[in-house]
């Protein structure tokens, strides 16, 4: 779980001069390797609007959705036919990580954010990946394609819609 909300984190913004970035959205291929080099892929698409609200849509290997909107967190996983609802710690900013990032030379940047560095590739002002270890010390890599910067986001996709027969597990 802690896994997902750090990613979470790590994706809402962009930086410095993104601070006019009002939406963010893209296909996401995330790989996380784990200290015996195993490593586990997962394909989706992301959906981001400030001043703190996300979706990730995780469409492989399994369906599962992440709405992080304000100080809450729910999780929905088809599969398990179930809803995970997590309130978040209230001095999580979302757009603080990347916004904060500095210059480290030709289109990389670097964060800091809670005792973990993130390292940002850009390309023609797009975000291109993010790496980061995470607190397991996985190391993780998000890739972006397809991305969209400041196009009009209804603030309904980030409200989540749990099926009546889902089980509910509030955290």
């Amino acid at each position: 779980m802690r896994l997902f909300l750090i990613t979470l984190l790590s994706v809402t913004s962009l930086f410095g001069f993104f601070d006019s970035v009002s939406t963010f959205s893209a296909d996401f291929e995330q790989r996380i390797t784990d200290d015996q080099n195993k490593s586990i892929v997962y394909k989706g698409h992301i959906q981001t609007k400030r001043p703190n609200m996300a979706l990730w849509n995780y469409v492989t290997p399994v369906e599962k959705q992440i709405y992080i909107r304000e100080y809450k967190v729910v999780i929905i996983e088809p599969d398990l036919e179930q809803a995970i609802i997590k309130k978040v710690r209230n001095d999580i900013d979302l757009f603080t990580i990347l916004t904060s990032a500095k210059s480290i030379g030709n289109d990389h940047y670097e964060a800091h954010y809670r005792d973990m560095k993130f390292l940002i590739t850009m390309e023609k002002d797009l975000i291109q990946s993010i790496s980061y270890e995470d607190v397991f010390q996985n190391r993780v890599v998000i890739l972006f394609s397809g991305q969209s910067i400041n196009k009009a986001i209804d603030d309904t996709v980030f409200k989540a819609m749990i099926p009546s027969d889902y089980d509910i597990l509030r955290d």
